[in-house]
């Protein structure tokens, strides 16, 4: 017979695995699943999201106010399901760090402005871009899309103008809000896919810190909830 050890183990095990949550660390797992059907990374999706939100409000029912650690590793995704993501961090009582493994791209760099405490890893990619658009529909449809996708964007621009704010780049140069969403709109036009390295988005402010390989992941947890407006 299995020791009660084993099998508390091999819940833990089961719970992280299928179900992206350790509730006796608070650490949440925010991947796809599709790699367990041999399928590749599907990004930012609606089983993502509402796995997310429902692991967040386990852990907030067990504890309102203790640090909760979000390891993440995801492309980009569908806008929709990533703000439902981002609200529910924004609106949680408990801070929230957000650990993002190796890029945080489009909708996940996006999401990771959420946290109360932004950390990449040395070799993390980050990627700014305007969403796309299908020209597959009617006219009608496609320009009711192209309007949504500008109001997605200018949301963007706003989320990371905010957060970014403080950032060396934009104190050096004295930038307002205005300013630095107008110079993050130039550089996405410019290059359509803006990728920066970890100390970039350092520079400007889209992170907080690079993970030191030398830090134990309960010193990641943040104790401070992130004021500011996003």
């Amino acid at each position: 017979m299995p020791t009660k050890k084993k099998t508390e183990l091999d819940q833990l095990i089961n719970d992280i695995h299928c179900h992206h949550i350790n509730y006796h660390t608070r650490d949440i797992y925010l991947h796809s699943s599709g790699y367990e059907d041999g399928d590749s990374e599907r990004g930012v999706e609606f089983k993502m999201a509402t796995t997310f939100v429902k692991n967040l409000h386990i852990l907030l029912n067990q504890n309102a106010t203790l640090p909760i650690l979000v390891h993440m590793h995801s492309i980009g995704g569908v806008w929709n399901d990533g703000m439902a993501m981002f609200n529910a961090i924004r609106y949680s009582t408990a801070p929230i760090t957000i650990l993002a493994y190796a890029q945080a791209s489009s909708m996940t760099g996006i999401l990771l402005q959420a946290a109360d405490r932004r950390i990449v890893t040395p070799d993390c990619e980050f990627m700014l871009h305007h969403g796309s658009v299908s020209l597959e529909d009617n006219s009608i449809a496609v320009r009711s899309a192209v309007e949504t996708n500008e109001r997605y964007c200018r949301r963007m621009l706003e989320i990371f103008a905010r957060r970014a704010k403080n950032a060396q780049f934009f104190k050096e140069r004295k930038y307002s809000e205005s300013k630095i969403k107008s110079y993050i709109d130039r550089k996405i036009k410019d290059k359509s896919d803006w990728y920066l390295d970890a100390e970039e988005a350092l520079y400007y402010g889209f992170v907080d810190e690079i993970l030191d390989k030398q830090i134990d992941f309960d010193q990641l947890r943040t104790v401070t909830k992130y004021k500011g407006k996003i």
